[in-house]
């Protein structure tokens, strides 16, 4: 089972509510879940031939790699919200 998800479910809600217009909050959320949803089918096919086919090193280095990308691509996330005093 994934009991992670109760430690990250939340957050990303969170994350993805704040930098969503209020008038579109809640397509923002189904949109985040579908995108959610669609790479996760791919994602573990992939992790999974990496796993099988070269070796589990492999697949932890390659993970290693896109979370390194992303933390990168979040730098050009940008709050517009004015911050409230």
């Amino acid at each position: 089972m994934a009991y992670f998800f109760g430690l990250i479910d939340g957050v990303q809600r969170a994350f993805v509510v704040d930098l969503a217009p209020s008038k579109l909050k809640g397509t923002a959320l189904g949109t985040f879940h579908t995108m959610t949803g669609l790479v996760a089918l791919p994602g573990g096919f992939i992790m999974g031939l990496l796993w099988d086919i070269i070796s589990p090193q492999e697949t932890f280095i390659f993970a290693f790699v896109l979370a390194v990308c992303s933390l990168f691509l979040f730098m050009f996330v940008k709050n517009n919200k004015k911050k409230m005093k």
